[in-house]
């Protein structure tokens, strides 16, 4: 504006609709990148409640099948093959258990 004073005004509207711009494209890109943010994160949670239902169904069988009354609740008389059967489950299901219930 020193060296132009005569167009000082076209300047200043200038650097205004530029700053201007400017800010509404990074208003944009912040706005969608929490969109594309939070639809992955519902899709995440939809995926993990479906696999949650699965392995329900899984741990049911498996405890029907070694312990139909539900009576061991002393870790140790369960049986090596129902241990065996519980910790390939949980290890095939691990990351839904840890993003629902936190880690181990």
């Amino acid at each position: 504006m020193q060296l132009f004073p005569e167009k000082a005004g076209a300047i200043q509207r200038v650097a205004i609709v530029g700053g201007g711009l400017y800010f509404l494209a990074w208003a944009a890109a912040r706005f969608l990148a929490q969109h594309k943010r939070r639809a992955a994160e519902a899709a995440q949670s939809a995926a993990d409640v479906a696999e949650y239902q699965e392995y329900k169904r899984e741990l049911d069988a498996i405890r029907a099948k070694h312990d139909p009354n539900r009576d061991l609740n002393d870790p140790t008389s369960i049986s090596p093959e129902y241990q065996a059967a519980l910790t390939a489950l949980h290890d095939k299901h691990q990351d839904m258990l840890a993003r629902k219930f936190g880690p181990r």
